[in-house]
C-alpha cells in the first residue's frame, strides 16, 4: 500500500511497497536517495526525483552521530520547519530499513538497531501509526509528543 507522508518500512512491508509502486507507475523500481541525500533535498526545499521515493541509510545515522538524542532533535527540527513545504510536495517517503532493525513500541516507537543503540522515531515524527508489524507511517504534520 503507498501511502504519502514518512513510513518506515522493513520485512515484508518493504516487498509490498515495491510491489504497490510498480503496479501504479508500471516503473522496475522507485528512486532511491540516501539519507543524506534525502535530508539535503528537505532543507533546500529541492523537489524529489520522483513522487515516490525510497530512502536508504536512515537507521546509519545513529551509527554515526555520537549522540542519538541530539540526531532526533535535530531532524525533528528540519521536518518541523519544512513541513509546509513538504506538504505542497505530498511525495510518498518510504525509509527502508535493514532486516536486522527491529521496531520497540512503548509509550515511545523506538528502533532497535543493535544489543545497545536505539533510534526514538516518536521524538523524530511525532506519534506514529502502526500499519502493519513491519510498518509505521505518519503524515507530514510533525508533533513533539
Amino acid at each position: 500500500m503507498l501511502m504519502t507522508g514518512y513510513n518506515l518500512v522493513r520485512g515484508s512491508a518493504v516487498e509490498d511497497f515495491r510491489d504497490a509502486f510498480t503496479n501504479r507507475f508500471h516503473l522496475p523500481e522507485p528512486e532511491t536517495l540516501s539519507a543524506i541525500a534525502f535530508l539535503r533535498h528537505v532543507h533546500r526545499q529541492r523537489s524529489f526525483p520522483h513522487k515516490v521515493v525510497q530512502v536508504t541509510g536512515f537507521a546509519d545515522l545513529w551509527h554515526v552521530c555520537p549522540n542519538g538524542k541530539e540526531l532526533g532533535r535535530m531532524l525533528f527540527q528540519l521536518f518541523l520547519k519544512h513541513m509546509n513545504w513538504l506538504q505542497n510536495q505530498n511525495p510518498y517517503i518510504y525509509f527502508v530499513l535493514p532486516e536486522k532493525v527491529t521496531f520497540n513500541n512503548a509509550a515511545h516507537l523506538y528502533l532497535r538497531l543493535s544489543p545497545n543503540l536505539y533510534a526514538d522515531m516518536t521524538a523524530v515524527f511525532g506519534q506514529m501509526r502502526q500499519m502493519s508489524s513491519d510498518h509505521y507511517h505518519h503524515n507530514f504534520t510533525v508533533s513533539q509528543v
